[in-house]
């Protein structure tokens, strides 16, 4: 069945009153509900003792009995659907199966592959660069490290 229907009303529909009021039947046809009322039935701008509703969501609402009980009655239809066949299904499952095989496969040939031996690059005494010593110790700048000192703050980690 393309469209699904949910009606929340049946519960209502099928419950008895205590008070003996006038019940709403629903029944199902093929291309929608038929609701019924001893009285005149409105709802969604529509009146008459029998509503012939079709599935679709403008239909939607809710619908009274004249000086009886009301209900609600929702449509969800499904516009833009596409229905599924077991072959479908069966060659989605196998399309992705197949997919995966082959991008495993193709991740396994590129990580096998045989990598050259490194280069090793000849080392010459033209590229190592002296580096400067810092001649201006008393920089004020800078404060020097206490190497010996007492407990500071920051000077022991994750220590409770």
């Amino acid at each position: 069945m393309k469209y699904q229907l949910l009606l929340l009303s049946l519960l209502a529909a099928f419950s008895n009153n205590v008070a003996g009021e006038k019940k709403i039947e629903v029944a199902e046809t093929a291309d929608g509900i038929k609701l019924s009322c001893e009285g005149n039935m409105s709802g969604n701008g529509m009146e008459g003792k029998e509503l012939q509703l079709t599935y679709r969501d403008n239909y939607t609402g809710e619908y009274e009995c004249k000086d009886g009980p009301k209900i609600f009655v929702k449509f969800r239809t499904c516009d833009n659907c596409v229905e599924l066949d077991t072959s479908s299904i069966v060659g989605l499952a196998v399309g992705d199966v197949v997919a995966t095989i082959v991008v495993g496969v193709a991740v396994y040939l590129i990580a096998s592959q045989g990598r050259p031996g490194q280069v090793k690059a000849t080392k010459k005494r033209s590229d190592k660069q002296n580096l400067i010593r810092n001649e201006a110790p008393n920089d004020p700048s800078y404060q020097p490290l206490k190497y010996k000192r007492g407990r500071d703050e920051y000077d022991v980690l994750n220590r409770k």
